[in-house]
C-alpha cells in the first residue's frame, strides 16, 4: 500500500502563480490588463486571450520557457518531493494552472520524474509557437455543479475520487497539499486517516479559520518550505 501526496502547484508546490509570472516578465502592459479583466472573464479563457495578445507582440515559446524557469521554487520543496518518493509515496499535481507551464516549471528544476501524474487544464503550442490553454472542464460540458468553492473550470474534489477510482485499493492515505479555495472540495473527500496540510496566509486558511466546516483530515498548516519539508520529514520518516 503506498501514501498519495497531491499538491496544487502556484503558491503551493511553487512559491509564485505561473500564469500571473509569464504576463510580469515579459509584458507589464498585459500584466495590468489581466488585472482590470479578471473579475469580468473567467481566469483561463483570460489567460488564454492574454497568451494571444503575447504572440501578436511578438514574444516567443521560447522567451516564454525561458521566463518559466527562472520562477521561484525553493530548494526546501523540491528536497520535500524527493523524501515522500523515497518514502514510496506517490505524487500527482492537481491544479488550476496549465499542463504546459507545469511541465515546463518541472523539467527545469530536475523533479518532473518525480510526479506520477498532472491533472490541470490542458495546454498545447501550435505551428506558430502560440500556446493555447483550453478550461479542464469545457463550457461545452456539462457543468459540474459542485457545492463547494470550486471555480466553473475545474472541481478537484471530483478530480481526486476520479483518479482514485482508477487505482482502487493502491493507497492506504491521502496527503493534500493547498493553499486556494478551490482546493476545499477534495478536503472534502478525505477520511481521518488523511492528511490536509495548508499554507498559511492564503484563501484557503482563511475559509477553514472563519468557517464551521468540520473536516475529517487531520489539518497541518505550514507557512514556507522549510516548515513544510520538516513536517513532511516527520511523517515520512
Amino acid at each position: 500500500m503506498k501514501r498519495l501526496v497531491v499538491f496544487d502547484f502556484d503558491w503551493t508546490l511553487i512559491d509564485n502563480n505561473s500564469d500571473v509570472w509569464i504576463f510580469e516578465q515579459l509584458s507589464k502592459e498585459l500584466a495590468e490588463k489581466i488585472l482590470e479583466l479578471r473579475r469580468e472573464i473567467q481566469w483561463t479563457d483570460l489567460i488564454h486571450m492574454m497568451l494571444d495578445e503575447l504572440h501578436q507582440k511578438g514574444v516567443t515559446r521560447q522567451q516564454i520557457e525561458n521566463a518559466l524557469v527562472k520562477i521561484p521554487f525553493d530548494p526546501a520543496m523540491i528536497e520535500a518531493l524527493k523524501i515522500i518518493k523515497r518514502g514510496k509515496g506517490e505524487i500527482i499535481i492537481l491544479s488550476d494552472a496549465n499542463t504546459e507551464f507545469i511541465d515546463i516549471i518541472l523539467k527545469a528544476y530536475g523533479v518532473r520524474d518525480l510526479i506520477s501524474f498532472i491533472i490541470s487544464n490542458p495546454a498545447n503550442w501550435d505551428e506558430h509557437g502560440r500556446l493555447h490553454v483550453k478550461r479542464l472542464i469545457s463550457p461545452e460540458d456539462p457543468p459540474h455543479n459542485c457545492e463547494n468553492k470550486c471555480t466553473v473550470n475545474i472541481c478537484k474534489g471530483r478530480e481526486l475520487v476520479n483518479y482514485l477510482s482508477l487505482h482502487p485499493d493502491v493507497f492506504n492515505q491521502i496527503f493534500y497539499v493547498g493553499d486556494s479555495l478551490n482546493d476545499f472540495c477534495p478536503a472534502t473527500k478525505m477520511s481521518r486517516n488523511d492528511i490536509l496540510m495548508v499554507r498559511k496566509g492564503f484563501k484557503l486558511e482563511k475559509f477553514l479559520t472563519s468557517s464551521k466546516n468540520e473536516l475529517n483530515s487531520k489539518i497541518i498548516y505550514w507557512q514556507d518550505a522549510r516548515e513544510f519539508l520538516d513536517a513532511i520529514l516527520l511523517e515520512f520518516k
